[in-house]
């Protein structure tokens, strides 16, 4: 895809998304999360490795982080709280879904089943 006429916020958000489905450390399962900043709009994509993920999100679509757990995964990655899901990706499912379309139950099952594989306590 050229990028040749497009400008930077455009160039930006194509790079990003392909980025997001770059291969992964082969090693270790992950589950990763494209995130929705509200005040910027801005998309972040965050991974983990381990559990627990440090997050409560709230129990309706959108699904959004309720609450960061201090020292947690989730707060060393920078998420904060009203932040978005969008995309989700698992070492299962690599190409992240738009959940958008989903019903809250179908996503949290998407998120649990790529956190049975992450090393850590549930």
């Amino acid at each position: 895809t050229s990028v040749e006429d497009k400008d930077y916020a455009t160039t930006s958000a194509l790079l990003q998304r392909g980025v997001g489905v770059l291969p992964h450390e082969t090693d270790r399962p992950y589950l990763q999360l494209t995130l929705l900043n509200p005040s910027t709009k801005e998309e972040l994509v965050k991974t983990w490795y381990t559990k627990p993920l440090g997050l409560t999100f709230s129990p309706s679509a959108p699904i959004k982080v309720k609450k960061v757990d201090k020292g947690t995964r989730a707060w060393e990655l920078g998420v904060k709280e009203g932040m978005e899901i969008k995309l989700v990706a698992h070492t299962d499912m690599p190409t992240p879904v738009d959940i958008y379309a989903k019903k809250y139950d179908e996503v949290m099952d998407i998120i649990k089943t790529g956190m049975g594989r992450l090393a850590g306590t549930p």
